[in-house]
């Protein structure tokens, strides 16, 4: 049980470091986390009434659940990675059934990855839970910088930069009142079209997940707003950006 919960420690500072870039828009903080058990080459969840139990004794209203399914190593890879999918499919539907069930959810499909060899396979038949509440930190009339990366010359977001997207997705859901203005920038030379697409493209992702487009408007500002001297890579990476500004409903 002590290896257990030294592992599930770490996990979750992984993550918490994951979260750190959407502090600027929210304090996300870890308030539970805990594996759900299989037996091997199974999807089916081991005791599902404790699960559920536990899950309800949260007492939440809004926040985000981040699940992490394993397997062991018997059987091939792309066994284990199906297999792996289908317990977290298992876990998500579990979540239906509870107290957090429309909290804001992201998978990640580790199969037989691991950071350690010294534990045994069975430890690794499991989908780790981790249980975040979410409490705005919004300022109203400033531009708040959402730190998306793009890919050079495009409007097409690098998936892994996302996490302050997906945090404005739940903010948005959590007060139906907030209303958002996007402003796009580029770098380096101009371009008034890539700069409002990009914000487009976060609109987009917004209204993919259910959010009104109503409550979106877009900017294109090309490159005519700089953070800082382009003089190096990184600086034109930060000019690249996509802005949030917040307002409420008939304040605009």
């Amino acid at each position: 049980m002590g290896v257990r919960v030294f592992f599930l420690l770490v996990i979750a500072h992984l993550f918490h470091s994951l979260e750190l870039s959407a502090q600027n828009l929210a304090e996300i903080t870890l308030i539970d986390s805990f594996s759900v058990s299989f037996d091997s080459g199974s999807a089916i969840i081991k005791n599902p009434a404790k699960v559920i139990s536990r899950i309800n004794q949260l007492k939440m209203k809004h926040g985000k659940v981040s699940l992490i399914s394993y397997t062991d190593t018997v059987g091939s890879y792309s066994y284990n990675k199906n297999l792996a999918s289908k317990r977290l499919i298992a876990v998500s539907k579990l979540i239906d059934s509870t107290s957090i069930k429309s909290f804001m959810r992201d998978s990640t499909n580790q199969n037989e990855k691991r950071k350690t060899t010294q534990l045994k396979d069975e430890f690794f038949r499991r989908v780790d839970v981790l249980v975040y509440s979410v409490i705005p930190k919004i300022t109203f009339g400033g531009a708040l910088n959402l730190r998306i990366n793009f890919y050079p010359t495009t409007a097409n977001i690098i998936p892994v930069s996302l996490e302050n997207v997906k945090t404005l997705q739940l903010l948005m859901e959590m007060d139906t009142t907030l209303c958002i203005k996007l402003n796009g920038h580029v770098c380096c030379i101009p371009d008034l079209m890539l700069s409002l697409n990009r914000a487009e493209k976060v609109k987009a992702y917004l209204m993919n997940h259910g959010i009104n487009g109503k409550r979106i408007t877009c900017f294109g500002y090309s490159n005519t707003v700089p953070l800082v001297p382009e003089t190096s890579v990184a600086n034109q990476n930060m000019n690249m950006r996509v802005e949030v500004v917040f307002s409420k409903s008939g304040s605009r």
